[in-house]
């Protein structure tokens, strides 16, 4: 079984990666759309747009299953693509929600792109889960540049995080959501700031959680003891891409191709 995985650009390997390392007997097949990044400053009908190419792209390779490893795409998209395509279809933003809601933290901090915020989704499915919490959401455009470049241990990166980050922490909040999947990439520096005791949800880690267990109640042939490929589809290829996924996934050798989708 082959699993799509898509995001618009080097975020949503942290996705492939907890993924990969919890059923590494299902192919995955990994698309980003760098040429397009970042989603997170686009309109709805943009980013309506470019997740309806991608899934197409996923399913003409023979993807039974979706996973929307993007924040803004899962904000936008989801509902759209659910009613398109008679699949499966995972979104990082409902794994999130669930994580932090299990947590019982009663101050939930939400960290995402422009455009995931300002959708007001996470905010509004917290609330229609739990109405008793409070949420404090934060647009972060500037740690996706930073982290796209390969600028997240400069020392100025610190200054920005505090600068982005300084509302959660006077706000005391208990549990933090990354909204992006960009964000565990700099988890460590987040964690660092905000102090020990925040709850990081990594949405990343959270959704692998609820692969497994669908795929376990539905698929369970499919769990063996082979490991499948994994594929790598981008629609620009940059320098900086290929050395982010060579280190994320540093024990597995994952040939990347360049593709152009419409």
């Amino acid at each position: 079984m082959k699993i799509g995985i898509f995001d618009s650009g080097i975020g949503g390997l942290t996705v492939f990666r907890e993924i990969s390392k919890r059923l590494p007997s299902f192919e995955l097949i990994y698309l980003g759309d760098t040429a397009r990044l970042p989603y997170g400053i686009k309109s709805k009908k943009t980013v309506n747009k470019y997740s309806d190419n991608n899934v197409r792209f996923l399913k003409s390779l023979g993807c039974e299953i979706i996973v929307i490893a993007c924040n803004t795409a899962s904000s936008y998209s989801t509902d759209l693509l659910k009613r398109k395509y008679k699949f499966p279809i995972f979104d990082v933003l409902s794994a999130g929600v669930a994580a932090s809601l299990e947590s019982e933290a009663k101050r939930i901090g939400v960290i995402g792109t422009s455009s995931t915020i300002e959708s007001n989704t996470y905010q509004r499915t917290l609330k229609k889960r739990k109405k008793s919490i409070k949420i404090i959401a934060k647009a972060c455009p500037m740690l996706v540049p930073i982290i796209e470049q390969g600028l997240a241990k400069e020392n100025y990166s610190k200054i920005i995080i505090k600068n982005n980050l300084a509302l959660l922490k006077k706000s005391k909040v208990e549990a933090l959501i990354l909204g992006c999947t960009h964000y565990p990439l700099i988890k460590n520096e987040i964690k660092k700031f905000l102090g020990p005791r925040v709850i990081l949800v990594d949405s990343a880690e959270e959704i692998s959680k609820s692969l497994f267990k669908y795929l376990k109640t539905n698929h369970p042939k499919e769990f063996t003891k082979y490991k499948k490929k994994r594929r790598i589809y981008v629609t620009d290829k940059s320098s900086y891409f290929e050395r982010a996924s060579k280190k994320i996934f540093k024990n597995i050798e994952v040939e990347i191709k360049l593709v152009d989708i419409k």
